[in-house]
């Protein structure tokens, strides 16, 4: 099998399985719309690319083998789910406190909510232990293979971009189907709680791994 095949086939069955990464797009389409998960997923895109250029360059070997950074990253992305729980958890009291102080900043607002979203996907893409170790295994087969050069590099970061934004972009649509559902306070209310809950589970997963 070709080597590009060969990935693109085993990245989108991995990929695609869901997983804190999927989760975290499915929450975010529910609570804040599709733009809101896109820019999760985005950032979650971009970490995907820096863990198959780690394993590109065989780095990734060094990362798992030093137990004090493989930490650091999983702290990281924990905490930020943490935040997001109690963010969703308060979501209500939040909100009021928003609206009481809107102002002609809104535009520049929004340009500080994109990047911390892409910071926030990519937080928690990169600090999920099961792609790295998943890229570990797979890139240096395909590396074998003679995906040997940075043009190949170039091209397995567009294959894992193109395929991560499709998978996104079936989970999202998915999850907006139940969107309407969500007119009521109290069914956004008893959502956020849930998915607050659900990131705290994945936040534990993720340092008890």
């Amino acid at each position: 099998m070709d080597a590009f095949l060969f990935f693109t086939v085993t990245y989108l069955l991995a990929a695609g399985a869901p997983g804190a990464d999927t989760m975290l797009i499915v929450s975010r389409t529910l609570v804040g719309g599709w733009r809101s998960a896109l820019r999760y997923a985005i950032g979650i895109a971009l970490a995907k690319t820096t863990m198959i250029s780690l394993a590109f360059f065989g780095v990734s070997a060094l990362l798992t083998a030093n137990p004090a950074a493989y930490t650091v990253l999983k702290v990281l992305g924990a905490g930020f789910l943490i935040f997001m729980a109690v963010r969703l958890w308060r979501s209500k009291a939040v909100a009021e406190v928003a609206s009481e102080g809107h102002d002609n900043q809104s535009a520049k607002f929004g340009a500080k909510v994109t990047t911390a979203s892409i910071l926030g996907g990519y937080l928690v893409g990169i600090s999920n232990p099961q792609p790295l170790l998943f890229y570990s295994s797979i890139v240096p087969m395909v590396v074998a293979a003679g995906l040997n050069n940075l043009t190949d590099l170039f091209i397995l970061w567009a294959i894992v971009i193109v395929g991560f934004i499709a998978i996104a972009g079936a989970y999202i649509g998915a999850a907006s189907t139940i969107r309407p559902w969500l007119a009521k306070q109290t069914n956004r209310r008893r959502l956020n709680q849930t998915m607050a809950v659900v990131f705290g589970v994945i936040a534990a997963v993720l340092l008890l791994r």
